[in-house]
């Protein structure tokens, strides 16, 4: 077959099948790096903005994954998934509540004691402080604003400490029943839950990549949950040694609050720091001491938090230690405290997954460890 255009034959066509395919244009980087910064943004904003709905869901997933091999266990005496997993759950609710009974005590004491030391400690630091008081007094009386004519100031009437405490209450107490029944719920359902998934996949490989990314982060969470245990229980013997050589009464208790609230990261130390001040402050009439207790408090947080836990996390689970320091500071300004208490299992996460998705493997590579 041949066809003429402008007086020139053609001997053939070339059939459309066997036309050469079409080469697609690869994405520039310059512009993947800006899609995925954008992407970033707006999903940074949208965890902020969600905190109240996100992170009890957050809570309940992490607390999940570490209950899993207990309901596993419990699963192996012929317990139905339901049974097993109210004993989970509510079974370390009850241990929990234990804890905090046998602090209850001690706290109770020290608040009834609160106003003395108090009063104890406002009459210290101001006699530490007595040569700068007068510069102090020279500054506030100089900044100190004055109305014109005699008028009286506007007051903003602002809700008082105790709505604020009511209302924080009542906050922490719905998110807690919130998460306890979600993590039940979630457990109780687990097995469904990964047969819905094995539908969904369809093709063997991908349910064993599945079933070996769930196992994985499984083991991840346990082995990060034993790592925070073993260096919060370091930072709650150091404290308590530290306390007993400076002298401070009620070392021990010290030492166990200390371990308590190591597992808030930055939020429980500085509490700690304020109570071993406290203390110190009240049993003690000179500076010497006090700075000894207090600087030595700091310097095993400091230790705990930016030495020993990065490296031990680095080395025991899939994060370099850049990668953690990172995570901690990104998920503590998104969520606060919870967001930093959340941030290692949160990339661990990312991690596993990014690992057996091939167009994360360059995700996973900068997590790696």
């Amino acid at each position: 077959m041949s066809i003429s255009t402008a007086g020139e034959p053609v001997d053939h066509l070339v059939p459309i099948e066997d036309a050469p395919p079409r080469i697609r244009t690869p994405t520039p980087p310059a512009a993947t790096m800006l899609l995925t910064g954008i992407f970033v943004i707006l999903l940074t904003g949208a965890l902020r903005a969600g905190a109240g709905l996100l992170l009890p869901i957050a809570i309940a997933i992490l607390l999940t994954f570490l209950l899993v091999p207990m309901v596993r266990l419990l699963r192996r005496l012929r317990l139905s998934a339901a049974l097993a997993a109210a004993l989970a759950v509510f079974g370390t609710v009850a241990i929990a509540g234990t804890g905090v009974a046998l602090l209850a005590t001690p706290a109770v004491n020290w608040v009834s004691n609160a106003p003395k030391s108090i009063t104890k400690i406002q009459v210290k630091v101001r006699r530490f402080l007595r040569p700068l008081q007068k510069t102090v007094d020279e500054v506030a009386r100089t900044t100190q604003p004055t109305v014109p004519g005699g008028a009286r100031p506007v007051q903003i009437q602002t809700p008082s400490a105790l709505q604020r405490l009511g209302a924080s209450t009542a906050r922490i107490a719905a998110t807690i029943v919130t998460v306890v029944f979600l993590t039940y719920f979630l457990l109780a359902t687990l097995p469904t839950f990964r047969g819905k998934l094995a539908e969904l996949i369809e093709s063997r490989a991908g349910i064993k990549n599945a079933e070996s990314a769930l196992t994985e982060i499984e083991t991840q969470m346990s082995r990060f949950m034993l790592i925070n245990m073993l260096t919060s229980f370091g930072v709650g013997l150091a404290t308590w040694a530290l306390l007993a050589w400076v002298g401070v009464p009620g070392a021990l208790v010290l030492g166990a609050v200390a371990f308590l609230l190591n597992f808030i990261p930055y939020a429980g130390a500085l509490v700690t720091l304020v109570l071993i001040g406290a203390a110190a402050i009240v049993t003690f009439d000179t500076v010497g001491p006090i700075l000894l207790a207090m600087g030595g408090s700091v310097l095993i947080q400091m230790l705990e938090g930016n030495l020993v836990s990065p490296l031990l996390q680095g080395k025991h689970l899939p994060l370099n230690p850049v990668a953690i320091f990172l995570s901690l500071l990104y998920w503590g300004w998104v969520w606060g405290a919870v967001g930093a208490l959340l941030a290692v299992p949160i990339m661990v996460m990312v991690q596993v997954v990014a690992a057996r998705v091939p167009r994360l493997h360059s995700l996973a590579v900068l997590l790696d460890s």
